[in-house]
């Protein structure tokens, strides 16, 4: 779904009622569950946040019902209906209650909806304890458990970063059994709302004192709230949204209940608002009659004008789409605070410039200088419903139609905004987006975006020196003559064609060209050398190679050459070379040999002449072959996997229903391309979601990191190492990625800790996975999923998958036993390429897939492989449990990675060895290691008994640690173990 908006051709006429201010309700509502007796709240808002809240003091016992057009509250002590109370996505509820349900007569835990519990509150849990409050936080984030007893007071000291934690404290101090001080440390924000928050405590008789710079409070303890019946006033922060859009277009527009046009903050916090909006000319009267505010004019050129953030910061999305027609430059002053909203509000009006805008930031200022006319686009609202609004009032002023992604985001302050601005005659609309899977193979969606999205980004080639980019319009044409230059080498349908090239954007355009001509895609590792890239040209006949001129250290041109002249019989039927170059550059090209022509990629691409019909002929059949990927032959020859189109489409579709993706993301890849995780989660998710990818050649972490801010990066799929480096880049003072919002961690399980550590620090949801190369992705775990159940777990079954354990005879074991992992899937392989007796290895009878994995199923139907069939270690009978061991040392502060393998033993057949790498500054040998795992009491036949430093564990290219090699090192018998190796 996406919000649709269309240039708007009409006057604006009608009227709009403005709803209630959901800051006053908030705190009449909490303040009314406070004092005994009933108290009656005229002014009922259908705000999302509001229902929150009153569910929330609901729970805890207060009894809240609706007469008419109030709200009726009798209050009281809070008596918990349950341990557990929710503050659903509503900050000031949340912010408001932690300190106040310590006023229960029983612990209540105070927690939100799944998000939420990455929001860091430690500052204000800080200022709770020092209030007296008895609470525990197990990261400084909600879930937060709260005990039972009246605050002591004293000296508090809070920042001032948010006023919501300034009022969470004002509002409980006078229930304290001492007298409290509070002061503000650093700048006040939103001093507006702390002036409404005391004004509200004081109708109902709560006696606070306030400095003149408002950054100190004295309260008296032992106070009591006593009842009280208020009306509220409208709510200026939703009325906002019917002032831009009125002064936007020629208008005769009643905003009904606005009666003053003064700023007084004790009505309402954000009314500093209309003082801005009357210096940048917007036409504003009161309708005494009507009893409301009018606009209208036909026609008003506005005023640039300058806006102190720290007075209204919610207020900045709204005021910067209406300073994008103003004439000259509208200063935003102090907006760091504004980026620590429901998303970064400042980088998210920024896309205002890729409508045509004129925004950029400058320090803790944003600059917005007037422009003449916006085009439409499609932009993204990161499910905000203050950047929603604004940037689709913004649209209704573009020549030509965009859309917003989460359309429905502002029923969260402001129910009716969609049929109020419609209800005026603007022209937005919810509609369905383009079907995750509509009946159209991979290169038709590309057609289908270069139609419907020509301008917006498609590709980002991110490189250290700079990034290139694409549009869709670019892509589409460059997929075409790149498509038109492999029919020229007599490429046929069904036919496979090899290229070992990185994650450049030339990668993404040879693919979509393969499969664009009904040709299969056989990607190849850039780390193959001349045994495994000849294995892979023999087996799978490809009679077309590409190869950059040079990568890394390499100068695979060159190499190719030379061992291609070497070995002739390595060939196989490969009739061609053709050399890309790695920075489009022309490309030296070896001299041409019998039979073995060479050419330089990008000058022939470049010069090519698609012929349209031609292309149109060759489209390929849903369930024709779309892909030949080679696995890492870590146990045996290198096995060819034939995936077809279908079913390639049919994964990634359930992917992005399990994970909720949509076409406001944009999707990183560090992981190969030429690796199933990189190919399908990665460039085929892209294309289907028509959305950005940026591809990363050469991993480098801080690389990483700035792509990820500049581009507003919100997905990656990558194995645990990519999440690692991004922790430790951010913990060493690089910006967080704010856009970031699913890391999918493939390839092997992601320790617990480090799941819990990057959840807090890169403020991102991390999801479990599991699959292989034959069967795409059969297990993930989903955003709202439970972190303490998902966190360390490999997910739960795709949709249509079914998972099931067994022991060595085939039965099926009960959840909670390890056995081998079997699957049935609807995305399988068709087969090993020229291997059907393989093929016939791995399928059960009953045709479930054998992975080769160790596994456990629990009673939360979540995943946890445990190890690798060939990975067990069998010390003496007794099965050392691998994958339990590595969480362990994962945790211990000197480890940065660990693997464990088996060695032999010629008296318990094998033992165990810990390869561990330190972290910095790290120190651990055997005595250290012992104590730690004694510390834990973990038995003494699960200790590793040998322990090697390494500087790196060696891994595939899907990021699998080779423990067959770790094997090898520690492979030599230990006919006699000097005493100090053994546990």
């Amino acid at each position: 779904m996406h919000l649709t908006l269309r240039p708007n051709r009409q006057p604006l006429r009608g009227e709009l009622t403005v709803p209630h201010s959901k800051y006053h309700v908030h705190r009449a509502l909490i303040l009314a569950s406070l004092a005994e007796g009933t108290s009656r709240i005229t002014g009922v808002s259908d705000a999302r946040h509001v229902q929150y809240t009153i569910r929330l003091l609901r729970d805890l016992g207060t009894r809240i019902t609706v007469e008419g057009d109030s709200y009726v509250v009798r209050g009281g002590p809070y008596r918990p209906r349950r341990d557990s109370v929710s503050a659903g996505s509503s900050g000031t509820t949340l912010y408001f209650m932690l300190g106040l349900a310590s006023l229960a007569d029983s612990p209540v835990t105070v927690t939100g909806q799944k998000y939420f519990q990455r929001r860091p509150v430690g500052p204000l849990l800080d200022a709770l304890r020092e209030l007296g409050v008895q609470l525990d936080s197990a990261d400084g984030c909600p879930p937060v458990h709260v005990r039972p007893g009246r605050p002591s007071g004293g000296r508090v000291v809070v920042p001032g970063t948010l006023s919501q934690w300034v009022s969470g404290l004002v509002l409980l101090a006078p229930f304290a059994t001492g007298r409290t001080v509070i002061e503000v440390r650093g700048q006040v924000n939103e001093q507006p709302y702390i002036e409404l928050t005391v004004a509200m405590m004081r109708r109902f008789g709560l006696r606070v004192g306030v400095s003149d710079d408002w950054r100190r409070f004295e309260i008296e303890p032992g106070q009591r709230a006593v009842p009280a019946d208020l009306t509220i006033p409208p709510d200026l922060g939703s009325a906002a949204f019917g002032i831009v859009a009125a002064a936007l277009h020629p208008s005769d527009v009643l905003l009904r209940g606005i009666t003053r046009l003064d700023g007084d903050p004790v009505d309402h916090p954000e009314a500093r608002f209309l003082d801005v909006v009357g210096r940048m000319g917007v036409p504003m009267e009161l309708d005494e009659r009507a009893g409301g505010l009018r606009i209208r004019h036909d026609g008003v050129r506005l005023r640039a004008t300058t806006v102190d953030c720290r007075e209204i910061p919610d207020m900045l999305p709204a005021l910067a789409t209406l300073a994008t027609f103003a004439a000259g430059e509208t200063v935003f002053e102090h907006i760091g605070h504004v980026r620590l909203k429901e998303s970064d509000r400042v980088a998210a009006m920024l896309q205002l410039n890729s409508m045509g805008g004129d925004l950029r930031v400058a320090g803790d200022r944003l600059l917005v200088r007037g422009v003449s006319g916006l085009e439409g686009a499609g932009l993204s609202s990161y499910n905000d419903h203050r950047v929603l609004m604004s940037l689709a009032l913004a649209g209704t002023r573009a020549r030509g139609a965009g859309t917003l992604t989460y359309p429905r985001a502002y029923r969260i302050s402001y129910p009716a905004f969609l049929d109020d601005m419609t209800g005026l005659g603007l022209r937005m609309s919810v509609e369905s987006a383009a079907p995750a899977t509509p009946p159209q193979s991979l290169p038709d969606l590309l057609r289908h975006w270069a139609r419907h999205r020509p301008d917006a980004t498609a590709v980002v080639d991110v490189r250290r020196g700079g990034d290139t980019s694409l549009t869709w319009r670019e892509l589409d044409r460059r997929v075409d003559r790149a498509a038109a230059t492999l029919l020229s080498l007599g490429v046929e349908p069904g036919e496979p064609v090899a290229y070992q090239l990185p994650n450049w954007a030339e990668f993404v355009e040879v693919s979509l060209a393969v499969l664009r001509i009904g040709a299969v895609c056989c990607p190849l590792m850039p780390i193959f050398r001349e045994r495994e890239l000849a294995f892979a040209l023999r087996r799978s006949g490809a009679r077309v190679l590409l190869v950059p001129d040079r990568f890394r250290n390499r100068e695979h041109g060159r190499e190719t050459a030379a061992w291609l002249a070497e070995d002739p019989a390595a060939r196989g039927a490969l009739r061609h070379v053709s050399v890309v170059s790695a920075d489009r550059a022309p490309v030296e090209l070896p001299a041409e040999d019998a039979g073995l022509g060479w050419s330089d990629w990008n000058a022939t691409v470049t010069a090519a002449e698609p012929d349209p019909e031609a292309l149109a002929g060759r489209g390929p059949a849903p369930d024709a072959l779309a892909q030949l990927l080679f696995t890492s032959g870590t146990t045996g020859e290198p096995k060819g996997v034939l995936h077809r189109h279908d079913t390639l489409a049919h994964a990634v579709r359930l992917q992005i229903e399990r994970l909720g993706l949509d076409d406001g993301d944009v999707v990183h890849i560090p992981s190969p391309l030429a690796h199933q995780t990189g190919f399908l989660y990665g460039m085929w998710l892209g294309v289907t979601l028509g959305v950005p990818q940026l591809v990363q050649g050469q991993w480098d972490a801080a690389t990483a990191l700035r792509a990820l801010r500049e581009h507003r990066g919100t997905f990656v799929q990558a194995a645990t190492p990519f999440l690692a480096d991004l922790v430790r880049e951010v913990t060493d003072g690089r910006p967080v990625p704010s856009a970031l919002r699913i890391f999918v961690v493939a390839g092997a399980a992601v320790p617990r800790h480090l799941a819990e550590r990057a959840t807090r620090v890169l403020g991102t949801s991390v999801c479990g996975a599991f699959g292989t190369t034959e069967t795409c992705l059969g297990a993930l775990s989903a955003p709202d999923d439970e972190p303490s159940t998902t966190w360390g777990s490999d997910g739960r079954a795709m949709d249509g998958v079914r998972l099931r354990v067994t022991d060595d005879t085939g039965t099926v074991l009960a959840a909670g036993a390890e056995g081998n992992l079997e699957i049935h899937t609807p995305t399988p392989f068709v087969g090993y390429l020229d291997r059907p007796d393989l093929t016939a290895e791995v399928w059960t009878g009953d045709g479930w897939y054998r992975t080769g994995d160790l596994a456990v199923i629990g009673a939360d139907d979540c995943l946890r492989i445990t190890g690798r069939v060939k990975d067990v270690i069998n010390r003496g009978g007794e099965k050392v449990p691998v994958a339990e061991m590595e969480e362990l040392l994962h945790r211990h502060p000197s480890v940065d990675e660990v693997a464990v393998v088996g060695m032999p033993d010629e008296r318990l057949g094998e033992r165990a060895c810990a390869f561990v790498v330190l972290a910095e500054g790290g120190d651990l040998d055997l005595d250290a290691m012992r104590k730690y795992l004694e510390q834990h009491r973990v038995s003494k036949h699960y200790w590793p008994e040998r322990l090697r430093l390494v500087d790196r564990l060696p891994r595939n290219p899907a990021g699998k640690v080779q423990k067959f090699v770790l094997r090898q090192r520690a492979d030599a018998p230990l006919r006699t173990v000097p005493e100090e190796q053994h546990a």
